[in-house]
């Protein structure tokens, strides 16, 4: 009788040793493991809420940006300080994301013009509710060729941006899906702004 009783209490002993290895071990691994969930939480909620990379996809903004260019898309941006005139712009479309450049804001009466210059060369003009506005960032030919079709933006009238709207165009005016063709785009279609590449490395760096 006294050898069963030593055998169950040396039995109990084990069990009560294995549960306390068993819990022992899932602390351990949850303090191992710890560090890099928390940083697979916070790279989560980053992505989703403040910012992700973004790939070029075309040469519609041509030459700021080249096709293949990864690019930071900044989420945060439309929110905390609104969209600006000339800002670059990730937009959700039902054909996939552009990366276009604001031309116009909300209320804003857009007209462009074609002048033929002494030299021959046309040059283009960018009028916002009547006064010009430079836009430094495209070359003289980007400019002239911005009125290539029947766009309503190249009439006397220009285009009115409505309400909670944006008019965008690509860099590369010649060769770009943009306001022109498909329409104002409303803001909520705007994920946020971008303007610094990240890759590939001789292209590291920020863009106008």
């Amino acid at each position: 009788m006294k050898k069963l009783e030593e055998v169950a209490n040396k039995d109990a002993k084990e069990k009560e040793e294995i549960e306390k290895n068993t819990k022992k071990a899932h602390h351990d691994f949850l303090m191992d493991y710890a560090p890099y969930l928390i940083i697979i939480f916070f790279v989560v909620v980053i992505r989703i809420f403040v910012a992700t990379p973004v790939k070029v996809n075309g040469s519609s903004m041509y030459p700021t940006l080249h096709n293949g260019d990864t690019m930071i898309l900044y989420k945060l941006t439309k929110h905390l300080r609104g969209i600006r005139r000339f800002d670059i712009v990730v937009i959700d479309t039902d054909s996939g994301k552009l990366i276009k450049r604001v031309i116009g804001l909300p209320g804003d009466n857009l007209r462009y013009t074609i002048t033929e210059e002494e030299n021959g060369e046309f040059t283009g003009t960018l009028y916002v509710n009547d006064e010009v506005v430079d836009e430094a960032f495209l070359s003289a030919e980007a400019q002239a060729s911005t009125c290539n079709g029947d766009w309503n933006l190249c009439t006397e009238e220009g285009v009115t941006v409505p309400e909670d709207e944006y008019f965008v165009m690509g860099d590369n005016r010649e060769n770009s899906k943009d306001s022109r063709m498909i329409g104002t785009i409303p803001a909520s279609e705007i994920l946020g702004t971008t303007e610094i590449i990240l890759f590939p490395f001789d292209r590291l760096g920020s863009v106008e």
